[in-house]
């Protein structure tokens, strides 16, 4: 059942599961987007809630996608690029 507080996920989660996910680092991830550890440790808790699926394997040396996480960011992946055509697509009328 879908967390009920998580239900208007922001597309910048999406972001920050997809640096994370290149990086293998919170703070690394961070410093990429211009964020706080904490901001990115609150978006990666706000997705992993979303899905209710636990995203990453957390490690002393870093983090990776736990075999779920795998499948969840290749479809953020395609998500980000759609709204990126669907934005391209927007602007080109206007």
């Amino acid at each position: 059942m879908q967390n009920q507080s998580a239900g208007h996920m922001k597309t910048h989660f999406f972001k920050v599961v997809q640096t994370v996910a290149q990086h293998g680092s919170f703070s690394e991830a961070a410093a990429i987007l211009g964020s706080s550890q904490s901001n990115i440790s609150y978006a990666i808790k706000e997705v992993e809630d979303f899905f209710e699926k636990r995203l990453f394997i957390r490690s002393r040396t870093g983090c990776t996608l736990t075999p779920e996480g795998k499948v969840i960011n290749q479809t953020l992946g395609n998500i980000m690029a759609t709204l990126e055509q669907l934005k391209k697509m927007g602007s080109a009328a206007a």
